[in-house]
């Protein structure tokens, strides 16, 4: 129960910090690391089953990564919620994921019925700079647009650097995973703590 504690204080935090700023300091992190060392540690020598699963998750979200397909806090939430250490056959993965992606769909549908999640647009720089929410496509200096890096964790900096006062950006909405990710595991707590205390009480 303290590793999935631990777990969960960086996630309520890291979910705040997305949904305000769509950026996640490493320091929220560290409860979540010293409660994946302890739940290893606990179920040592049988780790067999925690590798392969951190090994696995990490290894597919280091890749997604590197490919800037998602931000490096997306790859890290993915890997401690993988961390988790509730048995196998309870498909504690499955379970926080799942939640995720109905908090993920609430949000989305509810963005896009605002209008901000429908494609592209095209914003002054000044507002982009302002709003953390949008994800830079291509950038327009007196009627010349320009694109700018695919990769998500560069793209941001990239447009920043340039410092082209007037300049429209062309974004599209860049959704807050972590949040959705920590909501998902927080509701998955609740549930344990409502449905199957036992099974939470006995947990490392």
């Amino acid at each position: 129960m303290l590793a999935e504690a631990l777990i969960g204080v960086s996630f309520a935090a890291a979910a705040y910090q997305d949904v305000r700023e769509r950026a996640v300091s490493d320091v929220v992190w560290i409860p979540a690391l010293a409660g994946s060392a302890y739940a290893v540690y606990m179920v040592y020598p049988a780790v067999e089953f925690e590798a392969l699963k951190l090994g696995l998750i990490g290894g597919v979200a280091l890749a997604f990564t590197l490919l800037g397909v998602i931000g490096q806090a997306d790859s890290i939430a993915l890997v401690f919620v993988t961390a988790d250490p509730f048995p196998v056959q309870k498909l504690s993965l499955i379970f926080p994921l799942a939640l995720a992606m109905v908090a993920a769909v609430g949000h989305i549908s509810y963005v896009w019925a605002r209008g901000d999640a429908r494609g592209k647009k095209v914003i002054p720089v000044e507002r982009f700079l302002r709003e953390q929410k949008w994800i830079p496509v291509a950038v327009v200096v007196d009627g010349v647009r320009k694109e700018v890096d695919a990769d998500v964790n560069v793209a941001r900096d990239e447009v920043e650097r340039m410092e082209s006062p007037g300049a429209m950006v062309e974004v599209k909405y860049g959704v807050p995973t972590v949040a959705y990710l920590g909501v998902g595991y927080l509701a998955y707590i609740v549930y344990l703590a409502v449905f199957n205390q036992a099974a939470l009480l006995s947990l490392p």
